[in-house]
C-alpha cells in the first residue's frame, strides 16, 4: 500500500521546525539527567578526559558523530522494515535542508507498534545503551557520545508523544515531509 491508497483517521505530525523546537523539552530533561548522574558517579575527571580525548582525536570525532547520524535514520528504516515486514525498498531516506534534519520515511503503512519501536530504536541503541556504559564504566567519551545521539533522538520522542493515545490496533502511514504520521483506517492495509 503506499499513500494514495489509504483513508487518512487523523493526522498526529508537526512540522520539521517544531519537532526540532520541542525535542529540546523532552531530550534536554534527559540529558541533564544523564549528565547529573555521571558527575555524581565519576566526577569531573572523566569529562576531562573525555574533552582532552576528543580535542586530540577531533577528526575521527567529527567522522564517527556523521557516521552515527547516517546510522541513526538507517536503523530505523530496518526496523520499519524488519519489524512492519515491508521491503527495504519502501524506505526513503535523505534531508530536509531547510531544517538540516536527516530522515528515513516508510512509504507503506505500518502497525503502530513497529512504527512506534522504529522510533525509538535509535535513541536506545546510540543513546540510552551508550550512556549507561559510560555510566556504569567511566568511560566519558563512550558517555558523550550516547549523551549527543540522546539529544538527536529528541524529534522522535515528541512523534512518541505524538502517539501515545493511540491503541496498539492502529496501523500508521508516515508522514512524507513532516515529524510524525497519519492514522489510517485499519481496514485498508
Amino acid at each position: 500500500m503506499n499513500d494514495t491508497d489509504v483513508k487518512i483517521k487523523n493526522d498526529l505530525s508537526i512540522s520539521m521546525v517544531a519537532a526540532n523546537n520541542y525535542s529540546l523539552i523532552f531530550a534536554l530533561p534527559l540529558t541533564i539527567l544523564f549528565l547529573f548522574l555521571f558527575l555524581i558517579s565519576w566526577g569531573k575527571i572523566g569529562l576531562i578526559q573525555a574533552r582532552h580525548e576528543i580535542v586530540h582525536y577531533l577528526g575521527t570525532f567529527i567522522i564517527v558523530i556523521l557516521a552515527g547520524i547516517f546510522l541513526h535514520e538507517l536503523i530505523h528504516g530496518i526496523a520499519w522494515s524488519l519489524l512492519g515486514k515491508k521491503s527495504i525498498k519502501t524506505i526513503r531516506y535523505g534531508v530536509n535542508w531547510k531544517v538540516l534534519s536527516p530522515y528515513a520515511h516508510c512509504r507503506e503503512a505500518l502497525p503502530i507498534q513497529a512504527y512506534r519501536l522504529g522510533a525509538i530504536l535509535p535513541a536506545v541503541i546510540q543513546g540510552f545503551i551508550p550512556v549507561f556504559i559510560g555510566l556504569l564504566t567511566g568511560s566519558g567519551v563512550v558517555f558523550l557520545y550516547g549523551l549527543i545521539f540522546t539529544a538527536a533522538a529528541g524529534g522522535d520522542l515528541v512523534v512518541l508523544w505524538l502517539l501515545r493515545h493511540e491503541s496498539s490496533k492502529e496501523w500508521v502511514l508516515d508522514h512524507d515531509s513532516r515529524a510524525g504520521c497519519y492514522i489510517i483506517d485499519s481496514s485498508i492495509k
